[in-house]
């Protein structure tokens, strides 16, 4: 996993805003135009998207910035901040959504037939959404960034909204009884995206609250310890997310006959190897303590190192 590049990731970000300052104006003119509830409910959520980009943008330039008095463990959860600022915007964009849409339908209310232009114009965001989606999947992985991800995912999130609406248009023009389609792919957007925006929010609050990460991530990332010369075992070895980057810190037993010196330069050795190998972790924080009985740990791991 490469280093996110804060530069990169914002001009990813910028151009989405871009994208979707177009989008949500084409949509929603268009959209009360030609009287479909879908495309405009479709705008709304490219206007949602302007204001989650903003808030991408914020957390990517902030997130790098150097450490300060104030900020002695860095800026790096800024952008998990801005995740859940997304989400939240997100859910609350659908809450309303669904309220609009279920009210239609119990009210009954008379259903126009949408214009011929509102799917047109949900045709080709489909398209534009869905092309700009893979380019920025591909931009987050690239990086290594979670904050990019979860926008990305926004862009899935529209381009579906922008299907939906083509259909619920398409099938009011051939079968106009069925107008009230275009309320019935409101409510439908609403819970879809609401349980996007929810899995966003709940890995926001996993960050937020330290939530150990996977055993694949802590595996990869303690392999270097028992590798490292010298290196007789460890334990207590954590992790924890800043943002989308790691903390580590473990206690690392070397020969009960090593200097304090030679100590240190074994747990210097695994912590530039660890943060050569995994651009992703900002801090490696070491214990070191003798290989004697009182100090292995039943958790802990034990090799025989030269």
């Amino acid at each position: 996993m490469s280093r996110p590049d804060s530069s990169e990731g914002t001009f990813t970000t910028l151009l989405s805003l871009a994208v979707n300052v177009v989008l949500a104006a084409t949509k929603m003119a268009v959209g009360f135009a030609a009287s479909s509830q879908a495309l405009v409910a479709d705008g709304v959520h490219s206007l949602v998207d302007m204001v989650t980009d903003v808030a991408a943008y914020v957390g990517l330039r902030y997130a790098d910035l150097p450490k300060d008095e104030d900020h002695p463990y860095g800026h790096h959860r800024v952008s998990t901040l801005a995740a859940l600022l997304i989400s939240s915007v997100v859910l609350a964009f659908c809450a309303g959504l669904a309220w609009h849409s279920l009210n239609g339908l119990v009210a009954g209310d008379s259903a126009a037939v949408p214009g011929v232009a509102a799917a047109w114009v949900a045709g080709v965001a489909l398209v534009v959404k869905e092309l700009f989606y893979r380019y920025a999947r591909r931009q987050a992985e690239r990086l290594g960034s979670r904050l990019l991800m979860a926008n990305a995912m926004d862009h899935r999130a529209d381009a579906v909204a922008s299907l939906l609406a083509l259909l619920a248009v398409v099938v009011a023009n051939l079968l106009p009884e069925w107008a009230v389609l275009d309320k019935v792919v409101g409510l439908v957007l609403a819970g879809w995206l609401g349980s996007e925006g929810l899995k966003i929010f709940l890995g926001a609050c996993s960050d937020l609250t330290d939530r150990a990460p996977t055993e694949t991530v802590l595996r990869d990332l303690s392999e270097h310890i028992l590798a490292a010369p010298g290196a007789k075992g460890f334990h207590a070895f954590r992790a924890r997310r800043l943002g989308d980057r790691f903390e580590v810190d473990f206690h690392l037993q070397v020969d009960e006959a090593a200097t304090v010196a030679e100590g240190h330069a074994i747990a210097g050795r695994i912590k530039a190897d660890i943060l050569r190998s995994h651009p992703e972790v900002v801090s490696v924080l070491v214990h070191v303590e003798p290989d004697a009985p009182q100090h292995r740990k039943r958790e802990g791991h034990h090799g025989r190192s030269a």
